[in-house]
């Protein structure tokens, strides 16, 4: 099963170098943090193969076709900010903080989301690179009907309006 698979989200906290499987396994996470000092790099065609982990679908989804030639043909390393600039994760950081804003990001979507309302998000997010702009409208549709006839739907707003924690019934088993 691959990350985009995984109903919840999934963090990549890269806090030390990763290189060739190390960095393209992240691709598959939805969100990636980086250590700003560590390397980065999918070197394989430097060493006579080739990128894995899904490297040529994931990459040039999420950097654009230029970048993703660039580090799927060099084979060449690069650091953390050089990522950011790749557009391969939103966030560098000094490598001990690299853990903690992960969890934090984990923290604020465990307690401040409804799991089914992410979970359909998700499985729209990457179902969206092999859809049309009709299918993705169709889709989100079809998600937001399913979402607005569940019991979050009401208890985010009364939640809300309420100043409390929302206590969401949705499960993420129920996203089919």
């Amino acid at each position: 099963m691959t990350a985009w698979q995984v109903r919840k989200p999934t963090i990549a906290a890269v806090n030390g170098h990763a290189i060739g499987v190390g960095l393209t396994l992240t691709l598959q996470c939805d969100m990636r943090i980086f250590a700003a000092d560590a390397k980065y790099g999918i070197v394989q065609v430097r060493r006579g193969v080739m990128g894995d982990g899904f490297s040529h679908w994931t990459l040039p989804r999420l950097v654009g076709m230029a970048s993703a030639a660039e580090v799927l043909l060099t084979g060449r390393t690069f650091d953390g900010n050089e990522a950011k600039e790749f557009g391969l994760c939103r966030h560098v950081l000094p490598n001990s903080e690299v853990l903690p804003a992960a969890l934090e990001v984990a923290r604020d979507i465990a307690t401040n989301t409804a799991p089914l309302s992410v979970a359909y998000s998700k499985q729209l997010l990457w179902q969206t690179w092999q859809c049309s702009a009709g299918d993705v409208e169709r889709l989100e549709t079809e998600y937001h009907h399913r979402l607005m006839a569940g019991p979050d739907a009401r208890e985010g707003v009364l939640a809300f309006l309420e100043k409390r924690p929302a206590r969401w019934a949705g499960r993420v088993s129920q996203v089919h």
